[in-house]
């Protein structure tokens, strides 16, 4: 297959990693257009809101945001994000941002998926909703229990990766992180992967963010502080203290 110039140089665009200050200094400029990555981390470590601001920064550009929920309603995330000033309510009305409630569909069915019917389901929900370039799905973690045949989960999400890719969208999928000694598929087969992690240190909680692995990016993979603010997530250059 011929790759030509023009083609080559489209990869090698960035696009803001979602407004969250510092994060494009960690993984040299931003995310690369088209590509899928992943945030994990342990709860309450803020992956919901990692996603929301990388749909918020897409809404201030005027590309479209589709946040695909399994386990939060869309009226509860929404409710949680108005504590930062993301203007999540304005793009929200606009359809800037469009949300859609998977859970409630799985929930509701009698019976199990396979993996292929699974991923079959959120392509179909990405091209109903048409025009999305900014796509968030969580938690990704939580569709083990939907379905029917674990063990095919690699091949089926390998499909589903290099589909979004022809299709110009840029992805994250959250995802819980179960262990750090223990990495599931999707750690494997994301272009990226962005740790979370929150832990005590003399009585106190420290947050820290990782870039585990970036292809195609120069990034720094040491941990770096990060804390909550009245923006979102704010990244610091300096190591968790």
């Amino acid at each position: 297959m011929k790759m030509y110039v023009g083609e080559l140089l489209k990869n090698l665009d960035r696009i803001p990693s979602g407004g969250v200050p510092g994060l494009d200094d960690l993984i040299g400029g931003g995310f690369l257009p088209g590509r899928v990555y992943l945030v994990s981390g342990p709860p309450g470590s803020g992956k919901t809101t990692l996603g929301m601001q990388f749909l918020a920064e897409g809404a201030k550009n005027d590309e479209k945001g589709l946040f695909i929920a399994l386990f939060e309603t869309p009226d509860l995330i929404v409710r949680d994000m108005l504590r930062y000033n993301l203007g999540i309510l304005e793009y929200v009305n606009s359809k800037k941002i469009v949300f859609y409630d998977l859970g409630e569909i799985l929930l509701s069915a009698n019976r199990e998926l396979s993996w292929d019917e699974l991923f079959k389901l959120l392509l179909e929900i990405i091209k109903r909703e048409g025009g999305a370039q900014r796509v968030v799905i969580d938690s990704f973690s939580l569709f083990e229990s939907f379905v029917t045949n674990p063990e095919g989960k690699r091949k089926e999400l390998g499909r589903f990766v290099r589909k979004l890719r022809t299709m110009d969208i840029t992805t994250l999928l959250l995802s819980e992180m179960l262990s750090s000694e223990k990495y599931t598929d999707e750690y494997y087969l994301a272009d990226g992967v962005i740790v979370l992690h929150h832990f005590m240190r003399n009585y106190q909680m420290v947050r820290a963010i990782q870039i585990l692995k970036m292809r195609g990016v120069p990034h720094d993979s040491n941990l770096k502080r990060m804390r909550f603010t009245n923006e979102g997530i704010t990244v610091y250059k300096e190591a968790p203290i």
